[in-house]
C-alpha cells in the first residue's frame, strides 16, 4: 500500500539552541499519531546549533522508524523538557538493559541531555530549501567537529552584516528624529570635525619634509632657503590651528548638545502629556518609559558626536591612504587588522550589554524606588518612627549586587576577548615597525620617511581604532535610541472629529451601560454602570473603598475609555472627540491631589494656564477656597515659593495644600466640577466654608462630588450609591433615607463607626 504524506506546515517549530516553550501539546499528539501510523510530518526548523546542515526556514520531513535502524550520525527528533529538538545522534548508551541515546547539535560544544525510547519523534530523512528537496545523511560526529571554527566564523559574520543593515533604517530615522531641530548646529560641528581629521595629518607631513631638508647630505653654507622658512611657518601655523579648532570645537559642540538635549526632552515631555493613565498602570509600560527617560538624557547627543567622530576618521583614513603611498600602500592594511579584533570584541558585547539593559529595565525601577523610599522626605517620617530603614536598604542592597553581579560578569568575559585582541595588535604593531626599520637599514627610505611612518602610524592607529569605534558605538547607541524612538512613536488613540469641541453642557451627562477594568486587575472596577447627571444639578457618588466612585470620575473625565458602553455629553458620546475636548469642560479637585513647589499665585493659576495668571480671579479663588488669609500673611503673599524642596519656600499643612486645589479648580471655571473627597484634610470650619461655597457654585454648575461625609452629599439633588462596581441604590438623601435600603445601612455604620473620618474611595 502506498504511503501517504501528511504535510503539516508552519505547525511545530522545532528549535535547537533556541528552546522555546511549546504551547500546542494536542498538535504535537496529532503528529506521533501520523507518525506512529507510518506517514511523514514535515516540520519548519528554527535556530543555527545544526547550521549549515539545517538551516532557519528549512522544512525537515520528519518520518518514524524502529529505534534498532537508528545508526550514528543521523538526525533525530527527540522531546525534551516539552520542547522539541532536531539534533545528530552522537552516541547509543545501554544501562540495566535501557537503551539511552545522546545527541548533539552540530554546532553545539555540549551534548544534550540523554533521551529513552518514549521521548523518541523519528529522524529527518530529507529536507525542502529554496523549492529543492534535498536529502539528509548519517555523518561522522566528527566532522562537525572539525568544521565548528570554520562556520563560526561565517555566522558571526553574518550576524554582523545582518545587525549591521538592519540597523542602517532605523539610524536614519532615529537620527532625523533627535536631529530636525539642529541642522545648523550640526553643520557646524562637521566642518569643524573634517577640519580636525585634516590639520594634525598637513602637522605630520611638515614634519616630514622638515626633517628630510635638515638630513640632506649637503646643507647650504648659506642663509637658509626662502622654502624652509615658508615651511617652517606653515608647520607652526598648522600646529596654532589645531589647538584653535579644539578649542572651538569645544565651544559648539556644548550649543550641539543644548540643541539637542532640549528638541530631546521636548519630544519626551509631549509625549507624556498625550499618553493615556492606563500607560502608568502597566508595569511592562512603565519599563518603556523608564528606558526612554533614562536614554533621553544622554544617548541622542552622543549618537550624533560619535556620526561626527565618524566623518572626521574617514576623511582622515582618505588622506593617510595617499601619505602611505610615500612610505609603502600595502602597509595600510596591516593596520586595519591591527584595530579590527578589538572591534568585534566591542561590537559583540555592545549587543550582550543592550540585552542585559533591557533585563534590567524591572529591578532598576525597583532598586530606584527603594532609593526614593530612603532619601524622599514623604517617607521620612514614617521611616524614622518605625525604623524600617534596614529593610529598604537590604532589598536596595540585593537588587543592587545582582544588577553589579551579571553586569561584571559580562565584562569580565569580554576583557577576556579584549586581552586576546590586544595580544594581536601588539603582534601586528612589532611586525610593521621592524619591517620599516628593515628598510631604512637597506637604504630603500629616508630619515623624514621613517619618521613620517611612526607618526603616521601612531595617528592612523587612532584614527583607525576612532573609525571603526565610532561605528561600534553608533550601532550601539542606536539599538539603546530604539527604545527612546519608540517610546515617541508610541501610538496615540486618534478620533476622526480630533479637533471637534464640546459645546457647554446645557441638558445632561448620560452614562450608558458602562464596563471597566484596569489593566494590571482582573477585576471589573466598574460593572454594567448606568447613569445620568443632568446640567445645573449636584450629585454625589456615595460607597466604600474599592467600590468604583473615584474609577466612574476618572472615565467622566475623559481620562479612560470604557471597555463597553458609552458616555455622552449632551448627545456628543465622548469617546468621538479629543481627550483636550473634555477637559475644557471640566474642573476637578481629587482626592490625591499635587503639591507643586512654585509660588502660591502660580498653583493657583494651573487651573487654567493658557489664558495666562490673573491676579484677581487667583485672588477670588483662594478666597472662595478659604486659603486666602494664609496666603496673605506669607512673606511674599501670593508670590511665596511653597513647599520645601527649595530655598525660601513655605510649608503648607495638608488641609492648607487641599485648599489651594480647591482654589486651582475654581480658578478653572468649567461648567462640570468634580470633587472628590474635597474635604478630606479640612477641619469643620474649612468644611463649612467650602460647602457653602459648593452651594453658591451649583447654581449655574453641574457638580459631581464623591465623598463619605453625610454633610457632603446629604444636600445633593441625586446620590448615587456604588457597591462593588454597581449602583445599588439612586435618588436623594431624603429619599434613600425612606426607603431605609442599603444607603441608610451605609450612613448609619458612617456615622456610628468610630474610624468614619477614614477617607473612602
Amino acid at each position: 500500500m502506498k504511503q501517504v504524506l501528511c504535510r503539516i506546515k508552519a505547525l511545530f517549530t522545532i528549535y535547537w539552541s533556541m528552546k522555546a516553550e511549546l504551547n500546542k501539546d494536542e498538535l504535537i499528539g496529532i503528529a506521533d499519531s501520523l507518525l506512529q501510523d507510518g506517514r511523514s510530518v514535515s516540520f519548519k526548523m528554527q535556530g543555527y546549533s545544526m547550521y549549515p546542515t539545517l538551516k532557519p526556514g528549512d522544512e525537515g520531513l520528519v518520518e518514524r522508524c524502529a529505534l534498532s535502524d537508528l545508526r550514528i550520525g543521523d538526525i533525530v527528533v527527540f522531546k525534551s523538557a516539552q520542547k522539541l529538538i532536531a539534533h545528530r545522534l552522537t552516541k547509543i548508551v545501554v544501562q540495566n538493559n535501557i537503551y539511552h541515546y545522546i545527541a548533539r547539535g552540530d554546532h553545539n560544544r555540549q551534548n544534550d541531555a540523554p533521551f529513552t525510547q518514549k521521548a523518541f519523534v523519528g529522524k529527518v530523512v530529507s529536507y525542502e530549501r529554496d523549492g529543492r528537496t534535498r536529502k539528509v545523511r548519517a555523518t561522522s560526529p566528527l566532522l562537525p567537529e572539525i568544521s565548528i571554527p570554520y562556520y563560526s566564523l561565517i555566522l558571526l559574520f553574518r550576524n554582523l552584516v545582518k545587525r549591521f543593515v538592519g540597523s542602517w533604517s532605523s539610524l536614519r530615522s532615529n537620527y532625523q528624529l533627535v536631529a530636525s531641530h539642529s541642522r545648523r548646529e550640526i553643520l557646524n560641528n562637521l566642518t569643524l570635525s573634517l577640519l580636525q581629521g585634516i590639520v594634525p595629518l598637513g602637522t605630520i607631513l611638515c614634519i616630514k619634509l622638515l626633517i628630510d631638508f635638515l638630513s640632506a647630505p649637503v646643507v647650504p653654507s648659506q642663509q637658509l632657503s626662502l622654502s624652509f622658512w615658508l615651511l617652517l611657518i606653515l608647520t607652526a601655523f598648522l600646529f596654532f590651528a589645531n589647538a584653535l579648532l579644539n578649542g572651538i570645537k569645544k565651544y559648539y559642540s556644548e550649543r550641539l548638545s543644548q540643541s539637542v538635549s532640549r528638541w530631546v526632552h521636548e519630544l519626551l515631555h509631549t509625549k507624556h502629556g498625550e499618553l493615556e493613565l492606563s500607560h502608568y498602570e502597566n508595569p511592562e509600560e512603565q519599563n518603556r518609559m523608564h528606558r526612554a527617560v533614562q536614554q533621553a538624557g544622554f544617548r541622542p547627543v552622543k549618537l550624533i558626536n560619535e556620526l561626527l567622530l565618524g566623518a572626521k576618521s574617514v576623511v582622515a583614513v582618505l588622506i593617510m591612504l595617499g601619505m602611505f603611498s610615500a612610505i609603502r600602500w600595502y602597509l595600510i592594511f596591516p593596520l586595519v587588522l591591527i584595530v579590527i579584533p578589538g572591534v568585534l570584541v566591542r561590537f559583540r558585547a555592545s549587543a550582550r550589554f543592550y540585552k542585559l539593559k533591557q533585563e534590567h529595565s524591572a529591578p532598576e525601577r525597583e532598586m530606584f524606588y527603594f532609593n526614593r523610599v530612603l532619601t524622599g522626605f514623604p517617607f521620612a517620617k514614617e521611616l524614622r518612627l518605625f525604623g524600617f530603614a534596614s529593610y529598604f536598604q537590604t532589598r536596595f542592597n540585593k537588587v543592587q549586587d545582582k544588577l553589579f553581579t551579571e553586569k561584571t560578569t559580562l565584562q569580565r568575559h569580554e576583557l577576556k576577548w579584549e586581552i586576546v585582541a590586544q595580544l594581536f595588535s601588539a603582534l601586528m604593531i612589532f611586525l610593521m615597525i621592524g619591517y620599516v626599520a628593515y628598510l631604512k637599514m637597506r637604504g630603500e627610505i629616508s630619515m623624514g620617511t621613517v619618521v613620517l611612518f611612526f607618526f603616521l602610524f601612531q595617528r592612523g592607529y587612532a584614527v583607525m581604532n576612532d573609525l571603526f569605534r565610532s561605528v561600534t558605538l553608533v550601532l550601539e547607541d542606536n539599538s539603546y535610541l530604539d527604545d527612546f524612538a519608540g517610546f515617541i512613536r508610541t501610538p496615540v488613540p486618534r478620533k476622526e472629529n480630533d479637533t471637534k469641541r464640546l459645546s457647554p453642557l446645557q441638558q445632561k451627562v448620560e452614562v450608558e451601560g458602562v464596563s471597566f477594568a484596569y489593566e494590571s486587575s482582573h477585576r471589573k472596577a466598574l460593572d454594567n454602570v448606568s447613569l445620568t447627571i443632568p446640567a445645573g444639578k449636584t450629585v454625589a457618588f456615595v460607597g466604600a473603598n474599592g467600590s468604583g466612585k473615584t474609577t466612574m470620575v476618572k472615565l467622566l473625565c475623559g481620562f479612560y475609555r470604557p471597555q463597553s458602553g458609552r458616555i455622552f455629553y449632551d448627545e456628543t458620546d465622548i469617546a468621538e472627540v479629543n481627550r483636550d475636548a473634555v477637559s475644557e469642560q471640566v474642573t476637578a479637585v481629587f482626592q490625591d491631589f499635587a503639591l507643586y513647589n512654585i509660588s502660591a499665585g502660580e498653583n493657583i493659576g494651573l487651573g487654567k494656564p493658557e489664558t495666562g495668571f490673573d491676579d484677581q480671579k487667583i485672588r477670588e479663588a483662594a478666597h472662595s477656597a478659604g486659603v486666602a488669609d494664609v496666603l496673605a500673611h506669607l512673606p511674599k503673599g501670593y508670590n511665596t515659593m511653597l513647599g520645601n524642596l527649595f530655598t525660601g519656600g513655605e510649608e503648607l499643612s495638608i488641609g492648607q495644600w487641599q485648599k489651594m486645589a480647591i482654589a486651582r479648580a475654581f480658578y478653572r471655571d468649567a461648567p462640570i466640577l468634580f470633587m472628590d473627597e474635597p474635604s478630606s484634610a479640612l477641619d469643620v470650619e474649612s468644611e463649612a466654608l467650602i460647602l457653602d461655597k459648593l452651594r453658591h457654585l451649583s447654581n449655574n454648575k453641574t457638580v459631581v462630588i464623591v465623598s463619605h461625609r453625610l454633610s457632603t452629599v446629604q444636600w445633593a439633588d441625586i446620590i448615587y450609591h456604588f457597591e462593588e462596581g454597581r449602583i445599588v441604590e439612586s435618588g436623594s438623601h431624603d429619599e434613600l433615607m425612606a426607603r431605609q435600603g442599603r444607603y441608610w445601612q451605609f450612613v448609619n455604620l458612617t456615622v456610628t463607626t468610630p474610624m468614619s473620618v477614614a477617607v473612602i474611595r
